[in-house]
């Protein structure tokens, strides 16, 4: 049986029709396999990238924690220095003003006659027994005086 060249071509464009088509089919196939592929590529890379941007948003509020907490630290021990300093500079402040206080009386009490004086005519007189002499002052004059206060220290 031969085979007429009219189907030999006919079957030769047939079977090239049916390559064509094949090849057609395979190559849609494999454009969105590929396609699946780069969509697929490209979640993986977005869910990727996501989560390193969240480990990077994660790392800098702990970061941004520790920077706060650092300073509340400082600023508590800041403030524990300046309440100390406070209260030794108080501590010290009122012995200043004990001692001044001290030394205002001191020199307040210079001023007072004792049991062995009195003011007679505004000038302080010494008595010791039965002697009776005026208190002479730095310049060797005599000590005036007012009431039971001399107007100069007598000490």
């Amino acid at each position: 049986m031969t085979i007429g060249l009219r189907w030999k071509v006919a079957a030769a464009l047939a079977a090239l029709v049916l390559a064509a088509l094949a090849w057609n089919g395979v190559s849609r196939y494999l454009a969105a396999r590929h396609a699946d592929e780069l969509i697929q590529e490209s979640r993986r890379a977005a869910a990727l990238q996501a989560e390193q941007a969240k480990a990077r948003a994660r790392q800098r509020h702990d970061q941004l924690a520790r920077d706060l907490r650092q300073r509340r630290e400082e600023l508590a021990s800041n403030y524990r220095q300046v309440a100390d300093q406070a209260r030794e500079y108080q501590a010290r402040r009122v012995v200043q003003l004990e001692r001044q206080q001290e030394q205002d009386r001191r020199v307040a009490a210079s001023y007072l006659l004792d049991e062995n004086q009195q003011c007679a005519n505004g000038i302080v007189i010494d008595r010791r027994g039965s002697t009776f002499t005026q208190a002479r002052g730095r310049g060797g004059g005599p000590i005036r005086c007012q009431g039971d206060k001399a107007l100069e220290p007598l000490r």
